[in-house]
């Protein structure tokens, strides 16, 4: 939550992801406008022997990742930073049951006590800070087990 302050002095919480999605999504997009100059550049040089790139095969992910970034900043407002950080690390799990199934990859024993040690961590944080909240009301608007399933989700 970024806190600023209105005319009259009073702070003004700005809880809106969108405006930081599209930030991020807006240096994203700079970064494909400078490989599209570097590429026609040494294109200049090199001999044409390769035709065009299908666009649905860069769409599909694209489309993916705005969704799960949507969706991540969406669940930082409804989260604890410390929550939405801990539960980021679901991706480190996703990621090499990906490997394993998709790329065939496989996984050691050091690999999988890793694994569950971020699954255990996260298990932990999530499971305590939803017993903060019931607990005291005081902490009722720093996380919702709405946006832990958001975070999951994403």
């Amino acid at each position: 939550v970024v806190v600023g302050t209105n005319v009259d002095g009073s702070p003004n919480k700005f809880t809106h992801p969108y405006f930081q999605c599209a930030v991020m999504f807006l240096g994203e997009l700079f970064c494909l406008v400078l490989y599209g100059i570097k590429r026609m550049f040494s294109s200049a040089n090199a001999p044409s022997g390769r035709e065009g790139l299908n666009p649905l095969v860069i769409a599909l992910p694209a489309m993916f990742d705005i969704c799960g970034s949507s969706l991540m900043f969406v669940a930082l407002t409804l989260c604890a930073a410390r929550v939405y950080q801990m539960m980021s690390a679901v991706i480190v799990v996703i990621t090499a049951m990906m490997a394993l199934f998709f790329l065939g990859k496989k996984q050691y024993a050091h690999h999988w006590t890793s694994l569950m040690l971020i699954v255990f961590g996260v298990f932990i944080v999530g499971f305590v800070n939803i017993m903060a909240t019931r607990g005291d009301t005081s902490l009722a608007g720093q996380t919702s087990i709405f946006g832990i399933v958001l975070l999951l989700i994403a």
